[in-house]
């Protein structure tokens, strides 16, 4: 019996030994080839923002896009694909997450302060529409209402099933709110004990290109970027309410979202009526992570994105869009994955 013990002590311990191994390995492998792909944009104070920048000669616009919670900038992956050539885009990490130094205090003022930074010295004078997805949402629909002289030059705001303050707020202490908290806490261990990099959290189906679902794995693996989301979504609870956006805004909601379909629907269309120059996109067939890691539901998005801003004198509701086949440049980038 004891050499039995004995022998699951060791395998055991074998487990763990490989468990760290491999995480720690992803991690360094990862880093390094993060760091080899995209740009880090040294900010006045001397700290480091991982960026990834593409405006091509012929561009007229640009989109800047804004990640959500625990989420690097890669997962645009499908939509930046499927943006026509006279657009360029701007995605980047919040500090903690990837390259992107990390902060003891961050909050709504710094990051508009970033916002501002990578406008001025990435898109210049070009037309520029906000996007965020979730988290990302609000900050940058937040960031048009209540940064001084923001909306210069912003032809419209895309919030991508953006979170609501307010609803967030009223889910303290609830069973959800302690699930959330119980699931950063964890995915932290996760991370640390080199489990995250052999299944990627979120995303579960590794419906990106296969150099983007190791890029995404590889970033799960990072205690820190766990410890970032869980200090996010801390933070979001005290953020303000919105309810001015002097700007076109276009609401898209993921139509199969988990949980309470009407309660989601209703909280989206709060959000879409702080424009009076809105309308409300619903993705059907998509849910909170798919709307972006599925092509054809990140090609609706696309099309949103760089399609005319909405005009009129209140939100304007649009029929669920079944789904539909990727077109060109999604189905290109599956044919890269056969």
């Amino acid at each position: 019996m004891a050499s039995l013990e004995r022998q699951f002590a060791v395998g055991l311990a074998g487990l763990a030994g490989a468990s760290l191994l491999t995480g720690a390995v992803t991690r360094f492998t990862g880093r390094r080839e993060r760091a080899r792909r995209y740009l880090l944009h040294e900010r006045p104070d001397g700290s480091l923002v991982e960026v990834a920048v593409h405006i091509p000669p012929q561009a007229r616009r640009v989109v800047l896009l804004d990640n959500g919670l625990g989420a690097p900038h890669e997962y645009w992956d499908w939509v930046c694909g499927a943006l026509p050539d006279d657009m360029g885009y701007v995605r980047f990490n919040r500090p903690g997450y990837g390259l992107s130094t990390p902060v003891t205090q961050y909050g709504l003022h710094r990051h508009f302060e970033l916002l501002q930074e990578l406008r001025d010295t990435y898109i210049a004078d070009l037309p520029v529409v906000l996007a965020g997805h979730s988290l990302g949402g609000y900050f940058v629909a937040a960031y048009a209402s209540r940064h001084p002289g923001a909306l210069k030059g912003v032809t419209a705001v895309v919030m991508i099933d953006a979170t609501e303050v307010i609803s967030l707020r009223h889910s303290r202490r609830t069973n959800v709110d302690r699930w959330a908290r119980q699931s950063l806490v964890m995915e932290q261990v996760y991370a640390g004990a080199g489990l995250s990099a052999f299944r990627p959290a979120k995303n579960v189906n590794k419906q990106y290109r296969p150099q983007i679902n190791r890029s995404y794995t590889a970033f799960m693996t990072h205690p820190r970027a766990w410890a970032t989301a869980r200090q996010e979504y801390l933070d979001a609870m005290t953020f303000p309410e919105l309810t001015d956006l002097d700007c076109p805004l276009t609401v898209v909601t993921a139509e199969n979202n988990v949980g309470d379909n009407a309660t989601h629907h209703a909280v989206q269309a709060r959000l879409a009526a702080i424009s009076k120059r809105s309308r409300h996109h619903f993705i059907d067939g998509s849910d909170h992570e798919s709307v972006l890691a599925v092509p054809a539901h990140a090609e609706q998005v696309a099309e949103v994105i760089a399609g005319e801003p909405p005009s009129g004198t209140g939100p304007e509701r649009e029929k669920p869009v079944k789904d539909r086949p990727a077109g060109k440049r999604a189905a290109e980038r599956e044919e890269e994955l056969a």
